[in-house]
Order: C-alpha cells, then sequence, then structure tokens
C-alpha cells in the first residue's frame, strides 16, 4: 500500500533486537572472534554482567577510545539492558492491541482487503472525504467499527501506553537458540487506527457535528502522543508522519461551515497539551543508541544476512562487500574481515557521533546542521579505506546506523513545526498576542502570520501547504 512506503526503512527496526539471548549458539565458522581471544579479559569486571544483557559482546572492548564511550553510556544509564526492560505490565500496553487488531491484515496466509478498501479511496493530496466516496466504503467502514471502539476504549485509560512487545520462547534454557525478543513493529499500524478515525471524521462533517470531528482528532493525537513517548526512531516517524497527515484533516475541520469559536476554544486547548507534554528528540535518539549497541552485538555473533535489513544487505551485496557463493551459503568478505578487525572503531566511532547527535538534538533543528554535517563528512572520508593489510577500516556498521539521521530530524522538525504553527494560529484567532514564544525550528524565528482572504495564515518553509484559520475576534 502506498501509506506504507512512506515508512522509514531505518536500522532502528533492529527489529526483533535480541536482549537476553544467550551466547552459545549460532557463531561464525572458526569460532566466535570476541570469545575466542577475550574470554578471560574485560574492562568492565566491576559492573554487573546484567547490565551488559544484550551486548554481552560490548563487555569484552579493550581499545581505549571504545572503553572510554561505553563508560559514557553506562553513567547515562544507556545501556540495552538499561533501556529495553519488560516492566510486567503489557496488560496495558496499546502496542498490542494495535499489532493483534490490524496485523491480520498484511498476513499473506490469511488475506482480508477490507483496510485495503479503506486505503484505495484515501485521499492522497489535500484531505477531504465527500458522501459519494464515503457512501461507497460504508459498508467496510462499518465491518472496521468495533476495532475503533476497542482502541478509543483504551486510549481513555489513564494506565494506557505504547510500548515495545516482549515475545518469550515457550522454555529458557543455556543452550536455547534465542531468549526475549523486541518487537517494534506495531507503530507500522497506527497509520491504520488513524484512517478509522478520518472516516468517523468525514462522517461526522457530513453530519455537521463538529464536536465530534474534534473528538476523534484528540483520540489520534492521544495514540501518536504516546507511541512517541518510545525510544526508537522508526516509531516516532511513524506517529510523526501520521500527525502530519491529521493535521491537514484537522485543516478540513476548521474550514468547516459548522466550525464555531467554540470549537476553536476546545482545539485550542488539545494543543496546548500536546506542546506542554512533547516527548523531547533526546528521549528518541537514547533509545536509538541503545538499539545500535544491540545491533553490533548481534554481527559479532551473525551473518549479516540474518541481521541487517534487507535494504541493508543488499547494498552490502552492490558493494561487493559480502560474498554469498548461493543460497544459504557465506565464506567471508570484504565486510566480515573488516568488522572482524576494526569492530572496536566502528563502534567507537558511532557511540562518539551518538553523543553529539544526543547533545545536538537539545537544540533547534536549524542549529543542528553543522554538527551533522561534521558527522557525515568524517563517516563519508572513511569509506573504501584500507589498512596496509588491504583490509577494510570503514566503519560499516556506523555507516548504515548514521546515514538517515539528518532526514528523520527533518521528519521530527516537521511535525513540531506543524503542531506550533496550529497552535499559534488558533491562540491568535482566539485573540492572543503573546505568540513569538513559539519558533519554528526550521528558521528558529517566530511563526510570520499573514491574513488572506478573512482566514489567518502560516506558511514553513518545509511543510507542503500553508496551515489557515478563520478569525473569531475583531482585533485581527
Amino acid at each position: 500500500m502506498s501509506h506504507k512506503t512512506q515508512r522509514i526503512v531505518w536500522a532502528a527496526a533492529i527489529i526483533a533486537a535480541v536482549v537476553g539471548f544467550y551466547v552459545y549458539s549460532h557463531w561464525k565458522p572458526g569460532g566466535n572472534l570476541f570469545f575466542r581471544i577475550r574470554a578471560n579479559s574485560s574492562e568492565f569486571k566491576d559492573i554487573n554482567y546484567a547490565r551488559f544483557m544484550g551486548a554481552e559482546t560490548l563487555r569484552k572492548a579493550r581499545s581505549e577510545e571504545l572503553v572510554a564511550e561505553v563508560n559514557e553510556v553506562i553513567k547515562q544509564n544507556g545501556l540495552p539492558a538499561d533501556v529495553f526492560f519488560d516492566d510486567g505490565k503489557q496488560i496495558h500496553n496499546i502496542a498490542i492491541t494495535l499489532h493483534d487488531l490490524f496485523h491480520p491484515y498484511y498476513d499473506s496466509k490469511n488475506p482480508d482487503d477490507a483496510l485495503e478498501k479503506l486505503w484505495n479511496v484515501s485521499p492522497t493530496e489535500e484531505w477531504n472525504i465527500d458522501e459519494q466516496t464515503l457512501a461507497s466504503v460504508r459498508t467496510t467502514f462499518s465491518q472496521m467499527e468495533p476495532k475503533r471502539r476497542i482502541i478509543r476504549t483504551e486510549l481513555q485509560q489513564r494506565e494506557t501506553y505504547f510500548y515495545y512487545i516482549f515475545v518469550y520462547p515457550e522454555s529458557f534454557g543455556m543452550w536455547d537458540d534465542a531468549g526475549v525478543t523486541i518487537n517494534t513493529d506495531a507503530s507500522q499500524y497506527l497509520s491504520d487506527y488513524a484512517l478509522l478515525e478520518e472516516y468517523a471524521i468525514a462522517q461526522a462533517l457530513l453530519d455537521g457535528n463538529i464536536n465530534e470531528a474534534i473528538d476523534a482528532l484528540k483520540y489520534i493525537f492521544r495514540m501518536t502522543y504516546l507511541a512517541s513517548h518510545l525510544g526508537n526512531v522508526g516509531t516516532r516517524s511513524d506517529a510523526a508522519l501520521v500527525r502530519l497527515r491529521t493535521f491537514d484533516v484537522m485543516q478540513r475541520v476548521i474550514l468547516d461551515p459548522n466550525f464555531s469559536r467554540t470549537n476553536m476554544v476546545e482545539l485550542r486547548k488539545m494543543l496546548e497539551e500536546q506542546y506542554e507534554n512533547w516527548v523531547p528528540e533526546h528521549v528518541t535518539w537514547f533509545g536509538d543508541r541503545a538499539s545500535g549497541i544491540v545491533l553490533y552485538h548481534r554481527l559479532a555473533l551473525y551473518l549479516p544476512v540474518d541481521v541487517l535489513e534487507d535494504t541493508e544487505y543488499n547494498e552490502l551485496k552492490n558493494r561487493r562487500l559480502v560474498k554469498e557463493i548461493k543460497p544459504g551459503e557465506f565464506e567471508p568478505g570484504i565486510f566480515d574481515k573488516g568488522f572482524s578487525k576494526y569492530h572496536e572503531a566502528d563502534e567507537a566511532f558511532y557511540l562518539r557521533s551518538m553523543q553529539k547527535i544526543l547533545d545536538v538534538s537539545k537544540k533547534p533543528f536549524i542549529k543542528r546542521l553543522n554538527v551533522l554535517r561534521q558527522i557525515d563528512e568524517e563517516r563519508l572520508s572513511k569509506e573504501n579505506t584500507v589498512d596496509e593489510q588491504d583490509i577494510s577500516t570503514e566503519p560499516f556498521v556506523a555507516n548504515i546506523l548514521l546515514k538517515d539521521v539528518n532526514r528523520l530530524m527533518q521528519i521530527f522538525a516537521k511535525d513540531e513545526s506543524a503542531l506550533k504553527r496550529a497552535l499559534v494560529l488558533t491562540q491568535r484567532s482566539l485573540g492572543q498576542s503573546n505568540t513569538d514564544q513559539y519558533r519554528d525550528p526550521f528558521t528558529d524565528e517566530p511563526y510570520t502570520i499573514r491574513k488572506v482572504d478573512y482566514l489567518l495564515s502560516i506558511t514553513s518553509p518545509e511543510l507542503l501547504r500553508p496551515f489557515r484559520v478563520p478569525v473569531f475576534t475583531s482585533r485581527e
């Protein structure tokens, strides 16, 4: 489906990251390098071994540079075991509900085109669903209505949160193939839930029921707010893309002839709550760093084809960095040889770069660009470099993990900008004048408000369309 192609393919889906599995199985041919050489040595002997679960190989780090970076991560409680933990409250995890309700529609073994029918007639440009379109899918939407109600009921509960889905094996033992795995797939269903609310909004507008349309907007915003708390760039980007689309839906609601000043007051309250409780982007990158550490650990134990995303592995194949004799049979390639020898330099560069990203993520997007450019320049300067033995010194894994940071940050900044400009306009629409405190992350300047055809309008450099609101005070 077209909406799925918008999802960011990113190593944050480090996906199915193994957080607690034992390191006795699937060793690389010839024995595991990290345990064969350094079985009796560790720079972290005084640190509880449990802190390194999901990153056991990292505990054997020896280079001064990597040890220093890991010590900083430890001080910040940023190891995978610190970040990914099951709090035992999965009953309140709405990610499980989303997965259970929508995953079957994407299961090739049990195809159901109900959701696809709704997506096929959903607007792809400026949002509007007319009466004829709604009538064409009314039966299908009615079939999906119980799912929307189930999710709403959970969103009404204060205890509800959005978290990782922990999958446990049937048994644990020293020789188990794997232990606990983490599933983050639920965020891809955020857009499916929002789609159901969009059809509810379309029906409410046709009925002239603006209050019901605003309620539906509130549910979407609550869901994406909960998802944004997860320290995972894939999940946050999914939430951001849903929210950006929802602002287009909100625009249609605000410009509806039945929209009133009372409705604007309600929207302003909702937007102010979202802004006051905005999840700092630092939280997202903090969790992403832990996911990156897990990826290094898994690549130390498994073949890259078993760990990397298809797009990432195919990129290595296209560069002739991995050797695949025939399906299922491999021999050490440039990637394997380089990673085996220079994995510590690779990971040290990654952790050092991530610390810069964590620090700069606290600033407006426009003030991050110099740091992001420096990281990219250093990363690119290391491509295709070799040592005196013609073994690659390229930080392969850091390249995979860092190459999309700028693009993801742009998505997050668009999300933030869309919220701020809508908030500014709803406040100005109702007569508030002290809105210069809200600055566009792309310019670090207050938003410029124009009055066009009796509407207040804001244009942001990175957002496709201006946002407009009617004036509900004579002072504008």
